[in-house]
C-alpha cells in the first residue's frame, strides 16, 4: 500500500467536497425539490442539507478517530471482520447503481438539450471511460484533480447565473413554508436535496491519506458549508425567477435558467455553454468520486491492489446499469428509488457506526 507515501492537504479535502457534491444532479434536483415542498422549496432544501450534514458530522469523526483507515476496515474493526465486509460490499453496490444511472442522466442532457444528434450509448461511455482511465493507485492526483477543476465549475456558475438576482420576483418565494404545507411533501422535498448530495461520501476513503488527518472534521465542515450554499443558491434562483408551476414543467430548470442571460452586442450568442462547461467538469469530479470509492473500496475488500484491473472490469458493469432505464422518466424514478434507499447506508450508518465504536472504545479516542 501507499498510504504513507501520499499525503493530501486539509484544503484538497475541501476541494474533494466541493466538487464531488457539486455535481450532474444540480441540473434536475430543484425541479423534485419544489414537486414535494412547492415555494417551500428553499426552506426544505435547509432541512435536506441539515439531514445530509449529520451524516457527513459522523463520517468526519469517524475519520478522526480512525485516522489510519479506511471504511473499508474500520468497518470490520467496529462490526466484526464478516458483518463489516458484508456492509462494506452493500455500500459499494449502492454506488455502483448510483453512478450507472448518474451517468445515464449526464447522458440524456447531453443528447436531449445539447448535441441532440449524439447517440446516449457514445455519452456513457466516454464518461465511464474517462473515470476508467484515471489513475486510481494515486491519491494525490485524485485529489489534484478536484483542486484543478473546483475554480472551473463553481466561477462560471456564479458568473452565470448570478446575474439573474434582477429577475427573481418575491412572491415566488413567499410563503417560506410554501402554501397549504403538508409536512410529508415537505420532508419529501428536502430529502430530495440530501440525496442529490451524497456524494460527500467520498471521503471515507481519502481521509487516511491526509498529511493531518485530525484536521478532517474542520475541512470536512468547510467543504460541506461551501457546497451546501451553492445548493440553496440554485433552489433560491430557480424558484425566485420561475415560480412554482412553471418549475413543474421543467425537466432542467437550472439550464434554463442560464439560457435566460444574454449580453448586449451579441458578443456570446450561447452564455449557457459557460455553464454546461462548468457542469461537465461537475459532473466529471463527481463521478470519479464515485468510481475512486468504488475501486478503492473493492481493492480493499478483496485486498487487490491492482486498481487498474478494476476499474477496466467496472466499466461494463455500470455502462449496462447507465442502459436500464428506458426513458428519461423512468431514469429519474430510478434515481430518486435507489438514492432514498441509499439514505440509511449514507447518513444513518455512519451515525450507527460512530455510537457503536465509541460503545466499544474502538479506534483513537481524542481528548
Amino acid at each position: 500500500m501507499d498510504k504513507h507515501r501520499e499525503r493530501i492537504t486539509p484544503w484538497q479535502l475541501t476541494f474533494i467536497i466541493i466538487s464531488s457534491i457539486l455535481g450532474v444532479s444540480m441540473l434536475a434536483f430543484p425541479r423534485f425539490v419544489v414537486k414535494g415542498a412547492g415555494l417551500g422549496a428553499p426552506l426544505a432544501s435547509l432541512f435536506g442539507i441539515s439531514v445530509a450534514f449529520i451524516g457527513l458530522l459522523a463520517i468526519v469523526l469517524l475519520g478522526k478517530r480512525f485516522p489510519k483507515h479506511t471504511l473499508v476496515k474500520y468497518n470490520e474493526i467496529i462490526l466484526g471482520k464478516a458483518i463489516g465486509r458484508i456492509f462494506t460490499g452493500v455500500i459499494i453496490l449502492f454506488f455502483v447503481l448510483i453512478m450507472g444511472l448518474e451517468t445515464r442522466q449526464f447522458a440524456e442532457v447531453i443528447a436531449g438539450g445539447i448535441l441532440p444528434s449524439t447517440p446516449i450509448h457514445i455519452a456513457i461511455f466516454m464518461m465511464i471511460f474517462l473515470c476508467a482511465t484515471t489513475s486510481f493507485r494515486n491519491v494525490s492526483t485524485f485529489a489534484y484533480i478536484h483542486f484543478f477543476y473546483m475554480p472551473l465549475i463553481i466561477f462560471p456558475l456564479l458568473l452565470v447565473i448570478l446575474p439573474i438576482y434582477k429577475d427573481i420576483e418575491v412572491y415566488h418565494l413567499t410563503p417560506i413554508v410554501g402554501n397549504n404545507l403538508v409536512w410529508k411533501e415537505f420532508i419529501q422535498g428536502g430529502l430530495v436535496v440530501t440525496q442529490a448530495m451524497l456524494s460527500f461520501f467520498i471521503i471515507t476513503m481519502v481521509i487516511p491519506y491526509m498529511k493531518e488527518p485530525k484536521k478532517c472534521v474542520k475541512s470536512g465542515m468547510v467543504g460541506f458549508i461551501i457546497a451546501s450554499l451553492f445548493v440553496m443558491f440554485i433552489v433560491i434562483m430557480v424558484v425566485g425567477v420561475f415560480g412554482e408551476e412553471e418549475v413543474h414543467q421543467m425537466i432542467w430548470p437550472t439550464l434554463i435558467l442560464g439560457r435566460m442571460i444574454s449580453i448586449p452586442g451579441d458578443i456570446l450568442a450561447r452564455v449557457d455553454a459557460i455553464l454546461i462547461i462548468s457542469w461537465i467538469y461537475g459532473v466529471f469530479t463527481t463521478q470519479l468520486s464515485y468510481y475512486f470509492l468504488i475501486v478503492r473500496g473493492i481493492g480493499e475488500l478483496f485486498r487487490y491492489y491492482n486498481y487498474r484491473v478494476i476499474a477496466l472490469l467496472g466499466t461494463p458493469v455500470i455502462f449496462v446499469i447507465a442502459l436500464l432505464p428506458r426513458n428519461i422518466y423512468e431514469m429519474y424514478d430510478y434515481i430518486l428509488v435507489a438514492t432514498f434507499f441509499g439514505l440509511p447506508l449514507t447518513i444513518i450508518y455512519p451515525v450507527f457506526l460512530l455510537i457503536l465504536a465509541k460503545l466499544r472504545k474502538k479506534g483513537e479516542v481524542s481528548a
